[in-house]
């Protein structure tokens, strides 16, 4: 199995976990924020479910310009637009990612600022921590937003306060 296909196989499983996530918003939050310092919770579900495939996008080539880190986020204004955005997000990285060789993956990948790299790293690396880290990332803090708000949590790795993992009502061994 090549070195995009196992990336894809752990995407999609955590992209399952992710909608169950972005499935909990509350419609009526989708502007509430913990800190003023912190996105809404609109913002922070938005970029969860869009920027896969943004980030994905970025992979595809050797060098892109580095982003503008101190803009502002699109807000959601429903949570079907973020179940949405999930949606076409998972389906560019579906499309895009097997495409990768394992030769591209070992090649460096560059992000510049005014013409010189600010960080030079192995494309595999860059889709490791830029794509999947990131959204898990940020799937944890929007784990917070949903327990501050009010919503259920629910499980990724082990329990949550609401929900066992599905994992949990089988013995060892058992097969599905």
């Amino acid at each position: 199995m090549s070195i995009a296909e196992n990336f894809l196989h752990e995407f999609e499983h955590e992209a399952k976990t992710t909608r169950r996530f972005l499935e909990q918003l509350p419609a009526g939050k989708l502007s509430w924020k913990p800190h003023e310092k912190s996105l809404s919770a609109g913002q922070l579900a938005l970029h969860i479910a869009s920027a896969p495939a943004g980030i994905i996008g970025m992979a595809m080539v050797e060098e892109v310009p580095a982003p503008d880190f101190g803009r502002s986020f699109d807000e959601a204004t429903s949570v079907d637009q973020v179940l949405s955005a999930h949606e076409e997000s998972v389906a560019a990285v579906k499309r895009q990612l097997p495409t990768l060789t394992d030769a591209q993956m070992g090649q460096m990948w560059r992000m510049v600022k005014d013409g010189a790299p600010i960080l030079e790293i192995p494309r595999a690396a860059m889709i490791r921590n830029i794509m999947m880290n990131h959204i898990y990332h940020h799937r944890g803090q929007f784990g917070v937003y949903l327990r501050l708000m009010g919503a259920k949590v629910p499980s990724a790795y082990g329990p949550s306060g609401d929900e066992m993992p599905e994992f949990a009502g089988q013995k060892a061994g058992a097969s599905s």
